[in-house]
């Protein structure tokens, strides 16, 4: 049954994408793997993209010409309960293993719990944009019961899901509906596809400070493009920078990969809104910082829900807001972290 149904439903979608391709784009919720809530965007370029209600999960971008751009384990689990391997889930409040420190609680699972709750669809603000045409998909996540149990504080998450002719945008807002400011830690954890993974080179974090997560050491990274011919999990500090004309190209990384069918360019940012107090500042922007993570062999095989092989086809370029130093968010105020995935053949801003 679960075979049959799973099937209709890739039959639908074909039919969907079919139909409408290079037509009007589409904005519809619909049922997607294991029964869970999704919405699909359609552009009239022909340019697609998924994302499931459980976890604010993009799980797929194609762009416009049909190049896939986005991994998803043939394992991964649709049960809503487990967080779906791949696409982009979503990392809030915690990151690492252990709790951090300035989270104010002695312990966490890692990579919180946005990633595993079921968040709500804003169908008000999910449509098809009028003044662009672009397709947008709105979903929000509150604090509840499960939620203060893991971590006491209210807030409000934004998530917005934007697909272009050209782009891909996704741009997560954090809002402290708190008396008292908070801390938290965020992730747009972004599984790229590849044709090979030892093709794939990543540029644009020369000089940052690189922390690596398995020896647990700090370097500065150099000018030598990222490759993955082993485990790598590296942290890179995107530093704090408060105004436009201090920003770098820190924010443009871009990825090669022979053979590939595209060229990648991920334009990432981040932004403090201050929307009370005695006087509402112009928001302030800094870098985010980047996790580059591959798990290789072995750590691939230890993981139920990751196919064996699929190191090879994969790899995640994630901007976050991690850092010691990373914004402190009074009463009432927000941080807004964003990333733009472009196939940079065909250009985009």
């Amino acid at each position: 049954v679960m075979v049959a149904t799973t099937a209709v439903a890739a039959l639908v979608m074909i039919y969907f994408l079919y139909k409408n391709r290079r037509g009007a784009s589409q904005v519809r919720i619909c049922q997607g793997k294991g029964g869970l809530e999704k919405i699909e965007l359609l552009h009239s370029s022909g340019a697609f993209a998924e994302v499931y209600a459980f976890g604010g999960t993009v799980t797929k971008y194609v762009t416009a010409d049909g190049v896939d751009m986005l991994w998803v384990s043939n394992s991964a689990k649709f049960d809503g309960k487990k967080a779906i391997r791949g696409g982009i889930p979503l990392v809030y409040p915690q990151f690492g293993p252990k709790a951090d420190s300035l989270l104010g609680v002695e312990s966490m699972s890692q990579h919180g719990f946005a990633r595993i709750s079921h968040w709500e669809i804003v169908s008000t603000l999910t449509e098809v944009r009028v003044d662009s045409g672009d397709c947008q998909a709105t979903l929000r996540l509150r604090e509840n019961k499960e939620t203060t149990k893991i971590w006491p504080h209210k807030f409000e998450l934004t998530y917005i899901v934007r697909l272009s002719a050209t782009a891909l945008r996704t741009e997560l807002r954090i809002t402290n509906l708190d008396d008292a400011p908070v801390q938290p830690q965020a992730l747009l954890h972004t599984y790229y596809r590849t044709d090979d993974i030892s093709d794939v080179r990543v540029s644009g974090l020369a000089t940052k400070s690189k922390f690596d997560q398995l020896t647990s050491t700090t370097t500065t990274q150099d000018a030598t493009p990222i490759s993955f011919t082993k485990e790598f999990d590296c942290v890179f500090d995107g530093g704090i920078k408060t105004t436009a004309d201090s920003l770098d190209d820190s924010g443009k990384i871009t990825v090669s990969s022979l053979g590939s069918k595209a060229k990648l360019r991920i334009n990432i940012d981040a932004a403090y809104i201050e929307e009370f107090g005695e006087a509402c500042a112009a928001p302030r922007l800094f870098n985010p910082d980047v996790v580059v993570w591959n798990p290789h062999i072995n750590k691939a095989k230890a993981m139920s829900d990751f196919d064996d092989d699929g190191w090879t086809k994969m790899f995640c370029v994630e901007p976050g807001i991690l850092n010691s130093r990373r914004p402190v968010i009074s009463p009432g105020n927000s941080v807004i972290l964003g990333q733009t995935i472009f196939d940079d053949r065909h250009g985009g801003d």
